[in-house]
């Protein structure tokens, strides 16, 4: 949301970068890790942020069976969704209308959405938990994603309209995406039943299970001898900004860069769709759907495998009676995070803004990644060397979080979940960001050269007069 975000902004939308009161900015390097779930939870009293990432890490141990968490007991159905960023050497550059970026950077994703809550228990508790057995359990259109990515793009962002008060940017990023691993499980239809702790009665289900990893399937071999790279595709962000300005645009050529003025607006508003696309698996690749099957499944505990390959044609075994009916394909499809997303921004005061934003997800395909829902609003303050801010968020429009970001000159740190982090209420996730940055404002040329004919600040006081 800040102003000074440069290449970091075009991760929300594509054409901040046309906006912004930085003319180049070099990222050195960004990184965020985000987890949360609404399944499982350790006690506030048992969570120590520094005890976990340890040497060697002390996790607490409930119940009987010494599990490393609780669970909570709601019929609701159930997600997990967990981002690792990090982003590598980036520049943004902006001359007059113009403005470039190029990104370099990596992430994990994986999410696994509408879980249905008799899933996630026989997941925890086994099939040995009575409570939910002989009772007949129907569930749809739920599944679980995951890839590991590498990826390079370029940024360009155009202010299209500057007239009076009025300032209209588009922009554009096209991502070259490559991916060495990845795979999604997606439960189309499943009516059954766990009648002991041995036996369960699949009476019909549709699934698919798809996956390319570096690993021999025959013998558990990792890497593998193949190449490195599993799969690849693109993705894109598109988005567009309005702002109303303090005072009316004029034209006026540059010399230098450093010399572009920067006028601050009244309010903002933008609207974007980010990572649209997705990644095509070809190499090591196996898809597997299950149609229409059915099995009354005796002596389920006793399933025994020593590898994956072994595994999908013991399951295409039982389902059909062919250990190669299973496999329908040797290529799948995993699509992006993809999400539409709408920010507003209003100067409250000299530095001072609150701004807001909202993230809905998309699905494009059957084989998806969930980004959760978030609707935030962001008091903050900023300037060129200081700015901090309280965002405050409603994840996936259930779960209130209070979170903080301090930026001091080239450094950036921040969490949305500031009372999970710090152990005040009971750990279901967590969310940590870094960020270290060159940035070149516009208006400044340096410290010895003060012939820009006025600084931003300057310039507004001035034309108010």
């Amino acid at each position: 949301m800040s102003n000074y975000a440069g290449s970091t902004g075009v991760l929300l939308n594509p054409s901040s970068i046309a906006t912004s009161k930085l003319y180049m900015d070099i990222n050195i390097v960004t990184a965020d890790i985000f987890f949360e779930n609404n399944y499982g939870y350790i006690l506030k009293e048992d969570y120590s942020l520094f005890k976990f990432l340890s040497k060697s890490p002390e996790f607490p141990k409930y119940g009987p069976n010494e599990r490393p968490f609780l669970h909570y007991e709601g019929k609701n159905d159930k997600y997990v969704y967990s981002s690792e960023v990090i982003k590598g050497p980036s520049i943004m550059l902006a001359y007059g209308r113009h403005a470039f970026s190029f990104n370099t950077g990596a992430r994990v994703l994986v999410s696994a959405n509408a879980i249905p809550y008799d899933i996630a228990n026989f997941a925890y508790y086994g099939l040995g938990y009575t409570e939910q057995q002989n009772i007949n359990y129907k569930s749809n259109d739920f599944g679980a994603a995951s890839m590991v990515l590498g990826e390079v793009g370029l940024t360009y962002a155009y202010s299209v309209r500057k007239i009076f008060m009025e300032d209209w940017a588009v922009g554009i990023t096209v991502k070259r995406l490559f991916s060495g691993a990845g795979g999604y499980v997606r439960g189309n239809d499943i009516d059954y039943m766990v009648l002991n702790d041995s036996t369960i009665n699949i009476k019909n289900m549709n699934a698919e299970v798809g996956y390319a990893i570096p690993l021999d399937y025959d013998n558990n071999d990792f890497p593998d001898d193949g190449p490195l790279i599993k799969g690849g595709g693109f993705g894109f962000d598109i988005g567009f900004t309005f702002q109303n300005k303090t005072i009316s645009y004029q034209k006026k050529r540059i010399s230098q860069l450093c010399r572009q003025r920067y006028i601050d607006y009244i309010y903002k508003f933008g609207v974007s769709l980010i990572d649209i696309g997705f990644v095509n698996f070809k190499t090591n690749a196996q898809l597997h759907s299950y149609d229409d099957v059915s099995k009354y499944w005796i002596n389920v505990d006793t399933l025994n495998y020593y590898n994956l390959n072994e595994l999908s044609r013991t399951l295409s075994t039982v389902f059909y009676g062919d250990p190669n009916a299973s496999l329908v394909a040797n290529k799948m499809r995993v699509y992006l995070p993809t999400a539409l997303s709408i920010q507003g921004d209003y100067r409250v005061y000299d530095k001072w803004y609150v701004g807001g934003v909202f993230i809905q997800p998309i699905r494009l395909g059957k084989s998806y990644i969930r980004r959760p829902a978030q609707l935030a609003i962001v008091p903050r303050y900023e300037s060129p060397h200081l700015e901090f801010a309280i965002p405050l968020s409603l994840y996936d429009y259930k779960y209130p979080r209070v979170g903080a970001s301090i930026r001091y000159h080239f450094l950036t740190i921040g969490t949305e979940e500031l009372l999970g982090l710090l152990g005040l209420t009971d750990f279901t996730g967590l969310n940590f960001y870094i960020g270290v940055k060159i940035n070149f404002r516009k208006g400044n040329c340096g410290r010895y050269k003060r012939d820009v004919p006025c600084e931003n600040d300057e310039y507004i006081r001035l034309r108010r007069r």
